[in-house]
């Protein structure tokens, strides 16, 4: 199992799954997001965030940084 902190936020990785750790504010964030409709669960919301910051960073590399 490897683990990585990121500014209070704890990510562990084992057998394929990611489980992360986040401060109440994002978490009441994420609660808001899913009670307007916008998302079914807080997985959906990482698993988006995470493929949007994938194709930010991936655009950046293809423009030569």
């Amino acid at each position: 199992m490897e683990t990585f902190i990121y500014q209070n936020d704890i990510v562990l990785c084992m057998a394929g799954l990611l489980h992360i750790r986040v401060g109440k504010k994002i978490k009441d964030e994420m609660e808001d997001l899913i009670g307007s409709g916008l998302f079914s669960n807080q997985a959906e919301i990482v698993r988006e965030g995470i493929r949007e910051l994938l194709l930010k960073y991936q655009e950046h590399l293809r423009r030569g940084k």
